[in-house]
């Protein structure tokens, strides 16, 4: 099994347990290292993010628990960073760097709230043309690329979390697999390593993970890296899925996923027997 997830919530941001549970939570899964990615301020009201005075408090306790579980797992401070936070992505071990909301005129919507406000979003921004909002979403990538602190792209086709209850976005699309592809294309030029992630599998609103299996292929022909994280957000979830990631990166032609280390990112064999 992959033994890392750099993608963990807590009771600093949006998740439902302390940074210590989750901590000991990995250690229970098998984990050899956790990394803490706490969602960054942003410059509108939001219930999900950390508020920006207690950031320092936030990496003060992550170094504290680097030093007292020292020799049973490894523990790093990382952050998920938004495209709209006002923060510099600096100061972290690493950075997952995320893209949660589309600008429309003075609004920022979120992608990933609801089948309603996604329905609003193409209604209100895109006259109902699903592919000009994927053409748009995707678009925001390329200022992404340029953020040299952003080690990973969190959930690349985040705005398809609701097609498996309805159907928005169709991922054979012409445009849309364009609009994909040239962010892909941005991304990989820049270095970044994309997550295979499980978190909506683990909420209840998808059976497989970010990104769809279409597009983690097209990533594979592209020679882009992978990871693989729970985006956990309780302590069940921290290891949550594993294994189906790993057999569908397999299955898309992987046969190792990066993993981070104190010297940085280094490759490792997924498991052949997934």
């Amino acid at each position: 099994m992959f033994t890392q997830n750099l993608h963990t919530h807590s009771t600093f941001d949006d998740g439902q347990n302390t940074l210590e549970e989750m901590a000991r939570a990995a250690m229970n899964a098998g984990l050899t290292s956790i990394g803490f990615s706490v969602h960054t301020p942003m410059p509108f009201p939001s219930c999900w993010t950390i508020d920006a005075a207690h950031m320092p408090e936030y990496i003060a306790k992550v170094r504290q628990l680097q030093r007292a579980y020292r020799g049973q797992i490894d523990v790093y401070c990382g952050a998920e960073w938004d495209l709209y936070s006002p923060i510099a992505p600096t100061g972290f071990d690493y950075v997952i760097g995320s893209i949660h909301h589309l600008s429309i005129g003075s609004e920022f919507p979120c992608v990933d709230n609801s089948v309603e406000e996604t329905k609003y979003i193409l209604r209100r921004g895109f006259d109902g043309d699903a592919d000009a909002m994927a053409e748009a979403y995707f678009r925001q990538y390329e200022a992404l690329a340029r953020v040299k602190e952003v080690d990973i792209v969190g959930h690349f086709d985040l705005l398809t979390k609701f097609d498996e209850q309805w159907t928005f976005f169709d991922p054979d699309s012409p445009r849309f697999r364009a609009a994909a592809t040239d962010a892909m294309d941005l991304l990989i030029a820049a270095g970044k390593i994309f997550e295979i992630n499980t978190g909506a599998i683990s909420r209840g609103y998808r059976t497989t993970p970010y990104p769809s299996e279409t597009l983690l292929r097209e990533l594979f022909a592209r020679g882009a890296k992978v990871t693989i994280s729970a985006d956990a957000h309780r302590t069940q979830d921290v290891a949550f899925g594993f294994a189906q990631a790993e057999a569908l990166a397999r299955r898309c032609g992987y046969r190792e996923a990066w993993q981070f280390s104190k010297t940085g990112f280094v490759a490792v064999p997924l498991d052949e027997t997934v």
